[in-house]
């Protein structure tokens, strides 16, 4: 399955560009640039639309909540976006 976060491309683009910004873009956090869905992440989007929202609900940005529930920022953000690792 081709890697939703970068839409296959292995690399990340802003939507607006800016100043300091590589051209070549960012390396995709989730395939680690080759295009491709790890077989060890699952993605299922609604389930990390839940997670946010229930995080939103809270009133409390990512950074606050991961702090309270002492969580990873990174892996949590991940999880929101609909990547759980099997």
């Amino acid at each position: 399955m081709k890697c939703p976060n970068c839409r296959g491309l292995g690399r990340l683009f802003p939507a607006i560009p800016h100043k300091g910004f590589p051209k070549s873009g960012m390396l995709c956090d989730i395939c680690k640039g080759n295009g491709i869905l790890p077989q060890d992440i699952d993605y299922r989007q609604d389930d990390g639309k839940i997670l946010k929202g229930e995080r939103f609900r809270s009133g409390r940005s990512l950074k606050e909540y991961c702090e309270k529930f002492d969580i990873d920022v990174i892996e949590r953000s991940r999880m929101e976006r609909g990547y759980f690792k099997k």
